[in-house]
Order: structure tokens, then sequence, then C-alpha cells
């Protein structure tokens, strides 16, 4: 059976990846001066921490919110434009 592997948590490991994903893709939108995109980010993810309470599990809705936000939003924004 899975005897070594039973005891191991890959959650941290996956938090962790997509917190420096989400951090270096705002550092990246700031170099390109899309302060707008960056506050909504923000915004988003204190939204979402807030209503689960500031917790751990809180945090991760919150990072997945403001990564859907940043993908989903420029999309409706563009096509609300035209």
């Amino acid at each position: 059976m899975n005897v070594f592997l039973a005891h191991i948590d890959f959650m941290p490991m996956v938090y962790g990846m997509l917190m420096f994903f989400g951090l270096a893709y705002m550092w990246h939108k700031l170099l390109r001066g899309q302060i707008v995109s960056v506050g909504i980010d923000m915004a988003v993810f204190w939204f979402v921490f807030s209503l689960h309470g500031h917790s751990m599990t809180g945090g991760f809705a919150a990072m997945i919110a403001a990564a859907l936000s940043s993908i989903f939003f420029p999309m409706m924004m563009r096509r609300a434009m035209k």
C-alpha cells in the first residue's frame, strides 16, 4: 500500500505556488503601469478574505478569486466597450 506517501500533504506547496504566481503577476502589472487592475485585484482579495473570516482557507479562496477576476474582468470590459 501507500505507506510512505500517506502522511505527505502537498497543499502547502500548491498554496505557496499560487501565492508566488499571484504576486509575480501583480508585479508584472505594476511594471506595465496597470495600477487600476492591481487595485481591483487587491480589492477582490480583501473583500473575499474578509468574507471568510481572515482564515487560511479564506486566504486561499481570496487568491483564487483575485486571479480569476484579473483574468475575466478585462475580457468583460473589452466586450462592454465594443
